[in-house]
Parts: structure tokens; sequence; C-alpha cells
């Protein structure tokens, strides 16, 4: 299985996850789905496309055990908490938000530019 179709996957746990309040560590994911410990592709697919669509980041709902928070590299300029908040609060039932596996690939091809323009906004809000 792919990286987007492996995402996919997660979209679908993590959205229950975030319906149910719930954070999932790392390990108890990759029982679940037979993922590796840690599947940062996946989770980078999932993370881009919400940046993108400015929807709350679905993919800090899943944690390091140990920490209690998601990888630190990546969730540098995120408000973990807040953001998990955020979340628990969205529809994401609502129509037009579960991704197909192009929207996914792109967000995930974009990356760079999808991060920068997430920082730049988060540090205007941030100043205002």
């Amino acid at each position: 299985m792919d990286n987007p179709r492996r995402a996919l996957q997660l979209w679908s746990l993590l959205v229950l996850a975030a319906r149910t309040q719930t954070v999932l560590s790392y390990g108890m994911v990759a029982k679940m789905t037979g993922l590796a410990n840690e599947h940062p592709e996946p989770l980078g697919h999932i993370a881009f496309y919400c940046m993108k669509n400015r929807l709350p980041i679905l993919t800090v709902l899943e944690i390091n055990q140990t920490t209690g928070n998601p990888s630190p590299d990546f969730y540098d300029n995120v408000d973990v908490a807040a953001e998990q908040r955020r979340c628990f609060g969205y529809d994401w039932l609502a129509e037009n938000v579960r991704p197909t596996l192009e929207q996914l690939e792109e967000a995930y091809k974009n990356r760079e530019e999808i991060k920068k323009r997430f920082v730049a906004e988060k540090s205007k809000a941030a100043t205002a």
C-alpha cells in the first residue's frame, strides 16, 4: 500500500479520534493499522492537506506515548493543545472535507510551499 492510501486509512482513524475527543499513541495506531510505529510520510500527507485547506491539523491527535506530544520537529510552530481542541470541535463529517488520493498526493508534493504559507499565517496571527 502506498503512502496516500495509508494516509486515507489513517484519516478515518484520526477522524474517529477527533469525534470521540481522543488522542492516540503512535504505538496504538501501529497496532491497529499494521503500520510502522512511527509513520511520518502518511501523517505528512494528512498534515499538509489540512494546512493547505486551513483545517485543524488532524495529525496532532497522534502522539508519542512517553512525551504526550506529536513529533516535535514537525510541530514547532503549532500550539498542540489548542490544535487538538480545534480538531475535537471541528465537523470532520461535513461534505468536501475528506481528501481524495490525488489531493493528498498534491499536498505532500507541495509540502515546502504549504508549510511556508502556514508558518507565515501563524506568525501574522500571533502579531495581530
